[in-house]
This record gives structure tokens, C-alpha cells and sequence, in this order.
């Protein structure tokens, strides 16, 4: 009996351990064993500082860094495996690409590697594979193709592999290895990196399940051709008391393991106009830090029935997204593996790709100025004087006179109508700033010294109480009217422009403008929205309306001295100055620490400018904030008192008089000045957080700064720094 018993013993725990075998990835014990590669792995490619680890049947690779023998996986590993999660996230977690689908106008379907049946066909080069996949429940596949390409790897989905072969089954949403680089709870040492404003970091610490969701943001901002309307949180019916969150300037993010000093930076190459970033912290559904991007094939929508919005049905788009879907994960190790290295790596990107280039980085200080407004009277509206040409030639002189050498100005409302009479199609000025051709006369007389004033176009909205808004006029993807609420006093909502007829009103001022010898121009809203949108029967995407503004914009960067307000990426190589650049984030509570990461990336290359000093609650730690981020700062004046604005749309304009602002002018320009002599055209090498409230920037030519944010004095590598200060040398 004992013999029997124990024969029967042994046969059980054989079949469990047959059983245990066929499960791929409870096989999965790279980390445990400090970097070894499990036996079922194939090593597919290699490059001078990297090994591509590759297991067939779930997508799973390995990358290992040669010369320290650490890893980065891409699938949950045995280790991590506590039997916590449920099949739907087990199968997400252990599937190398994640799909969902879109089925009968549902788009909940998720499409993985482990649960869903499905045939993959691989093919090898010496730089890695192609991997054909195909769903066969859902009738869609796609090709995914993962080379190793010196210290980067490259994961793309080709145009030409998308199969949809399926009567109402589509694709809806690509996520390529979603989890690479992914931690448990508090077992790695790091954090991800995400472009919320200038850049924020998630810590791998044990978040003790405290959020419920992630980051999750569109690159390059939300589609308002989808989005429906929301009530904004407003005081007195009018006034935002919430901000809206920061919009994504550009497709990266990124993951940093310190401890092992190995981590990546993810740039989303193609497809980045219609993908998200997601960065989902432990307790986020499951105990695992993970970040990624999620392309959108296909999205679905609310279609309302008739004009009278008497009910609604679910739709769904009727062409998928046309174009690759490429990432590039730039592999960084040592030192490097934190955000400043990051920084440094987008920016070499950036430059060796020629998506950005070298501009002049003199130091200015930027004095924008209000030149008219509208308010309510009788029948019409009558026209509210704040800042005249005579008024600023009279700014002008007394900045000249206090020692300010030089100047970048956006005038605002100078166009006739006023501020919010857009479009803006022909350069005339209005009667009550002195006209067109004194306007002429202070660009021209100005720039002799050292003043540049860039006359602001906001390409996007038209006014429809000032403009026809029959034609050209953006309807979303239901075919409704895209209308932008302001709640303002006297224009309460605004429209966008068709993408072409933005570029045709901008055609003909920029040719009507440069006519009489002038070209400094500062153009806003093309530079930073993107939408989806219908017109007459036919349907345009992100993609459509980004090639239309690169376009756009790229033709008259050649045309003037050109200026963008707060531009995407994509755009970065067409202006000459970033306005409006962000130094916070959005704030959202799983963020642990604010960072200066596209400041990094700029610095030294284009001149970035603030948004408004007077308009921050604390200016001294925003002062210093500037000053540790190599940004300029940013004034918004009126010669005329704020007051006067109360019943128009720039009534939240609450402090702008110069003659109160004047003295501070003089004084940053002096501090900023005094900066900007010491870092020159120099980039930022390292950022660095040295202690509570203690922050070191180094740059490439030997200067260093160290800003202290502590009421007190601090002292760090022996040097000593004065509270609410910051101290510079080499």
C-alpha cells in the first residue's frame, strides 16, 4: 500500500510539474537568477551593448545589457506571479503585444496572446524578427516587426499589415509590449518618467493602493472632434477655478530602474498623433508599475439620431488609422538611466534627426501687451483702449532708459475689432491703437533697438459674432457643430477653422503683413490642437489636420521671423522661440516629483519664455523655478488699468497696469540677464535633486547652479546658498 501510495504520489507531482511546464510563463525567472536567460528564449539579435531575448509563443523578449548582465522584461515573470490577478490581466500581463477590439460597436473586447486563439508566423533578420499574427475569433491581424538597432530598440507595426478580414469586428487600439521594463509593488528602485507639462516622475514605491487610475493622456491633447462638452467648474458663472490638465507637448516617456542603473527612454516615432501615453502605478487594477503607449486604429462614438437630439446610438469610425505604428525605445544605462539622461537623449534625437534646430538664444525679457478690447454698448459693442503704439513707444523708453537692452513683445488685440475679432485675415490694425501705419512704424523703429514686437494670430477660432461662420467651420465626427465655450462676457462661444482655410487665412495676412516690411509674427492655437472632423460627406483625422498645419506653419517660417505659443513637438523645427512654456505639471496626485525634462531638452537650442509672471500666486518660487529651468520670464501689460477690462473677455486680466509691474520688469531682466551671460548658448547636462528643496543644474560649458526652494539657507558640496535663492558658478 505504501508503494502504491507513493507511486501514485510520484505521478501526481510529475503531472504538476508537466503541468507547471505548460505554462510559458511561469518559466519566466530571468530577474530571479540576477539576468541568466531561461533555457525556451532565443537570442534573435545583438549590438555592441545589448542582447534581444525573444519566446515565441507569447511575443515575450528579454533585453539584457551585456555589460552589467541586467534585464529588462517585457512579460510577468514567475516571481511576480502571486495568483493575484484575474485571467483578463494574467493574459495582459503576459502577452508581448495587447490589442482590443471593436465588435458590433463595442470596443470592451480585449485581444491578447495567451487567452485568445491565434496563429503567429515569425521570420528572422540579423537585426531581430517579424512576427505575422492573426485572431482568428475576431478575423484581424497584423505584422509586428522588433529590431535591435544599436542602443535602441524598434517595435513597429508596418501600414500595409493591418488585415480586418471580419463582418463588424475591428481593431481598435495597439499596445506594443505594454509592460517592458515593468516593477512589483516596491521590488525595483526608480520611477517612470511622463510628459505631464514639463515632466513628472511616478516612483516604484508601494503606492498601498491608493489610486485608482493612472496617467492616461492623448498625445498632443485630447481630439475635440470626439470629446463631448463638459461643465467647467466656474466661480460666479464665470470665472475657471480648475485648470485644465497639461496637454502632452510630445510622444515620449520613460522607465528607470536606479538600482540596477538601467532604464529607457520611449519615443513614439509614428502613429504618435492618434496614441496615448498610459502610466498605470501599482495598485492601478494590478500590483505592477507599468508604462506604454496605446495607438488608436479605430474609436467609436456617440452619434445622435436627429437635430433634435432625441436619442443617441453608437457608432463606430468607418476607416481605420492609416500610417505606421512605430516605437523607439532609446536604452540608457548608468548614470544615464535617470531623467536627465532621458532629456539628453531626446535631445541628441532630436538633433541628429533634424526635428529641431540651433536658434538664437539671446537673452530677452518678454513684455506682451494688450492693445484693444470690446464691451457691451447699447445695441453693439464699443471698442476698450488698454495699450496704444504711443503708449508702448512711451513702455519702450522707459525700459530702454532703466538699462533693459533688449525685448521680445506679443502685441494682442491689435488687429481692427479688437482682441477676439478672428479670424485674422489682412494686416489692418485698429483706429484706436493709432493704425496700421504707426504699427508699422514702432516694429520698424523698434527692432533698430533690440526690441522685437511679434504680432499675435490666433489661426484656429473664428468669432461668429464678428465672422461669417456659415463655411469653413469645423463639425466634429457626428457631424455637429465643434463649439468652444468661454463664458465670457461678451463672446460666449467660438468655432474652429477648417485645418485648409487656417492656412489660407494665414497665407494671406503673412503676404498682406511682410507687404510693408515687417515680419515678426507669434502664431497661437494651430500650434497646439489637434482634432478629428467631418465636412460635407467626407471625414479627416489628427493626421489630416497636423499635415495641413506643418504645412502651413513650414511655409511661412520662411517667410517671417515666426514664434509659436506652447507648440507640439511635431512643430518645434519651425519657430524660433517656445512661448508659454510649462514649468509645473497638472498636479495629479500619483505624481511624485515635478521635473524640468523638457527644459533639459531645450535649453541652449531654442529660448523658451514663461507664462505670465504676474499672474502666479508666488512669484518668488516661481522666479526661481525659471531660473532652474533656463526659462525667460514673462510679463502681460496694459498701460491702461485692469479695471477697464472688467466687462469684456479678458476680464480674468486682473493685474496688468505697467506702471505697476515696471520697477519688477527692470529687476528680472537684470537677475535674468545676468544668468543668461553665464550659461550662454550651453545645454544642460544634469539635473539633479539634492536634498528637501535643493536643486543642481550643471551645464555642458562648467557652469552650475544651485537653487534653494527652503526658507533658510542650505549648504550642499560646500557651498552655501541663501533661503528663497539660488547661487551660480563654474
Amino acid at each position: 500500500m505504501a508503494i502504491k501510495g507513493m507511486k501514485k504520489c510520484i505521478c501526481v507531482l510529475a503531472a504538476a510539474f508537466l503541468l507547471v511546464l505548460s505554462i510559458p510563463q511561469l518559466r519566466l525567472t530571468a530577474r530571479a537568477a540576477g539576468g541568466d536567460i531561461p533555457a525556451d528564449y532565443n537570442k534573435v539579435a545583438e549590438s555592441e551593448g545589448y542582447e534581444l531575448y525573444l519566446y515565441e509563443p507569447t511575443l515575450s523578449i528579454i533585453l539584457r545589457n551585456k555589460a552589467t548582465g541586467k534585464v529588462l522584461l517585457s512579460t510577468l515573470a514567475q516571481e511576480d506571479d502571486n495568483g493575484a490577478n484575474n485571467k483578463t490581466w494574467t493574459a495582459y500581463m503576459q502577452s508581448g503585444v495587447v490589442l482590443s477590439a471593436i465588435k458590433n460597436a463595442n470596443d470592451t473586447y480585449q485581444v491578447d496572446l495567451v487567452s485568445c486563439p491565434h496563429t503567429i508566423d515569425y521570420s528572422y533578420e540579423e537585426s531581430g524578427f517579424s512576427a505575422k499574427i492573426y485572431w482568428k475569433d475576431y478575423e484581424f491581424g497584423l505584422t509586428v516587426h522588433v529590431s535591435l538597432e544599436g542602443d535602441a530598440l524598434v517595435a513597429e507595426v508596418p501600414e500595409e499589415s493591418f488585415v480586418e478580414n471580419g463582418k463588424d469586428s475591428y481593431i481598435g487600439t495597439v499596445s506594443l509590449f505594454p509592460m517592458l521594463g515593468y516593477s512589483y509593488l516596491d521590488n525595483q528602485e526608480g520611477y517612470m518618467f511622463i510628459p505631464d507639462g514639463n515632466g513628472a516622475l511616478i516612483e516604484l514605491d508601494d503606492k498601498d493602493g491608493r489610486y485608482a487610475s493612472g496617467y492616461s493622456q492623448m498625445i498632443y491633447g485630447t481630439d475635440a472632434g470626439f470629446t463631448e462638452s463638459t461643465t467647467e467648474t466656474l466661480l460666479w458663472g464665470r470665472y475657471r477655478t480648475v485648470n485644465s490638465s497639461e496637454k502632452v507637448l510630445a510622444p515620449v516617456f520613460g522607465m528607470a530602474h536606479t538600482d540596477d542603473q538601467l532604464g529607457y527612454l520611449a519615443i513614439v516615432e509614428e502613429g504618435e498623433k492618434r496614441a496615448s501615453i498610459e502610466a498605470q502605478p501599482n495598485g492601478v487594477m494590478v500590483d505592477y508599475n507599468r508604462c506604454y503607449a496605446k495607438f488608436l486604429v479605430r474609436r467609436t462614438y456617440i452619434q445622435p439620431l436627429n437635430n433634435s437630439n432625441s436619442g443617441t446610438m453608437t457608432s463606430v469610425e468607418a476607416d481605420r488609422t492609416h500610417g505606421n505604428l512605430r516605437m523607439r525605445y532609446l536604452l540608457l544605462a548608468g548614470e544615464d538611466a535617470g531623467y536627465s539622461g532621458m532629456a539628453v537623449a531626446y535631445r541628441d534625437y532630436l538633433l541628429e534627426n533634424g526635428l529641431i534646430q540651433r536658434r538664437d538664444n539671446s537673452y530677452k525679457t518678454r513684455v506682451d501687451f494688450l492693445g484693444t478690447e470690446r464691451e457691451e454698448f447699447l445695441i453693439s459693442t464699443r471698442a476698450v483702449v488698454m495699450t496704444d503704439v504711443d503708449q508702448i513707444r512711451e513702455i519702450y523708453g522707459q525700459l530702454q532708459a532703466a538699462g533693459v537692452d533688449s525685448v521680445l513683445s506679443v502685441y494682442k488685440g491689435w488687429q481692427k475689432g479688437g482682441m477676439y475679432h478672428i479670424p485674422i485675415g489682412k494686416y489692418k490694425a485698429d483706429s484706436g491703437i493709432g493704425g496700421t501705419g504707426a504699427l508699422t512704424d514702432l516694429i520698424l523703429d523698434s527692432a533698430q533697438k533690440g526690441y522685437d514686437l511679434y504680432l499675435y494670430n490666433d489661426a484656429l477660432r473664428a468669432n461668429p459674432e464678428e465672422s461669417n461662420t456659415t463655411f469653413n467651420i469645423v463639425k466634429k465626427v457626428n457631424k455637429r457643430r465643434l463649439e468652444i465655450s468661454t463664458r465670457g462676457y461678451v463672446y460666449d462661444t467660438f468655432h474652429y477653422l477648417l485645418p485648409t482655410r487656417s492656412d489660407y487665412n494665414l497665407d494671406k495676412f503673412v503676404k498682406s503683413y511682410t507687404s510693408k516690411g515687417v515680419n515678426n509674427l507669434a502664431v497661437a492655437g494651430v500650434s497646439n490642437n489637434l482634432f478629428s472632423y467631418s465636412y460635407g460627406s467626407n471625414y479627416y483625422d489628427r493626421i489630416f489636420t497636423a499635415d495641413t498645419y506643418q504645412s502651413s506653419i513650414a511655409d511661412i517660417a520662411g517667410q517671417t521671423n515666426l514664434i509659436l505659443e506652447k507648440p507640439f513637438a511635431y512643430l518645434w523645427n519651425y519657430t524660433g522661440a517656445m512661448l508659454d512654456m510649462p514649468l509645473g505639471t497638472s498636479d495629479f496626485m500619483y505624481e511624485d516629483e515635478k521635473v524640468p525634462f523638457f527644459s533639459i531638452v531645450l535649453k541652449g537650442i531654442v529660448p523658451m519664455y514663461s507664462e505670465y509672471v504676474n499672474f502666479e500666486a508666488n512669484k518668488q518660487e516661481f522666479r526661481l523655478q525659471m531660473l532652474e529651468a533656463g526659462v525667460y520670464p514673462s510679463f502681460y501689460v496694459t498701460y491702461e488699468d485692469s479695471a477697464d477690462l472688467i466687462y469684456t473677455n479678458s476680464a480674468d486680466l486682473y493685474s496688468t497696469r505697467y506702471s505697476t509691474y515696471g520697477d519688477t520688469i527692470v529687476e528680472y531682466d537684470a537677475d535674468f540677464r545676468r544668468a543668461a551671460a553665464l550659461t550662454g548658448d550651453a545645454m544642460i547636462l544634469r539635473h539633479e535633486m539634492l536634498a528637501e528643496g535643493v536643486s543642481k543644474v550643471t551645464y555642458d560649458n562648467g557652469v552650475v547652479f544651485y537653487i534653494n526652494y527652503n526658507q533658510d539657507a542650505v549648504t550642499v558640496d560646500g557651498i552655501t546658498v541663501d533661503g528663497l535663492s539660488y547661487k551660480a558658478g563654474e
